[in-house]
């Protein structure tokens, strides 16, 4: 195993670290609680691709299952591991976001940023909508959890598109990592890019 293919698994874990630690400092705002632990995992799949952001999802997700210690297994994985395990699918995006900041063109590295922002949420969202839904809570209504859960959405997206965007106004080589596979030895000359 390489120094950079190390170097990226440790990004990996590094990630899913962070995001452990968010499950711990959740923010309530009126009926609903939302927890920032999606965001390390979007940021490890934009800089370092789908693999590693799928492998910081499960990280995050098995313990996120240990630290339930509901005894109930499809209740712990539609509630706990759903919602992290699949948002390394924002990672999709990595190669587009790295190329179009590498070439200065930010409108271009605005939108695949933005995208993959959106649909990483919209992933933990619906599993998050899913476990709300098949909650033994008997008189909560599809509109009750979709108004519940889709503030935590929206709140959640807007947080991770803001961060994002502006890390990649001010310091956009945050994406970028040296070693990175999206980019050719000829797109990461500083003489062709300057």
């Amino acid at each position: 195993m390489g120094s950079a293919n190390l170097k990226a698994w440790i990004e990996g874990i590094i990630a899913a670290g962070l995001a452990i630690g968010l499950l711990f400092l959740p923010i309530t705002v009126g009926d609903s609680q939302f927890v920032l632990s999606i965001l390390p995992i979007l940021f490890i799949s934009l800089r370092r691709g789908m693999l590693q952001g799928f492998f910081a999802g499960i990280v995050t997700a098995i313990v996120a299952v240990f630290l339930n210690g509901n005894a109930d297994l499809i209740t712990n994985l539609v509630n706990q591991f759903g919602p992290f395990a699949f948002v390394g699918i924002a990672g999709f995006f990595a190669k587009f976001t790295q190329r179009t900041l590498n070439n200065k063109r930010f409108p271009n590295a605005a939108l695949n940023i933005i995208t993959a922002s959106v649909l990483g949420t919209v992933v933990s969202f619906v599993w998050v909508l899913i476990g709300s839904l098949s909650s033994d809570d008997a008189t909560l209504t599809f509109t009750d959890a979709l108004k519940r859960e889709g503030l935590s959405f929206l709140l959640i997206a807007g947080a991770a598109i803001l961060i994002f965007l502006l890390l990649a106004k001010v310091l956009p080589q945050v994406f970028i990592p040296r070693d990175t596979p999206f980019l050719s030895r000829k797109e990461k000359s500083k003489l062709l890019n300057d």
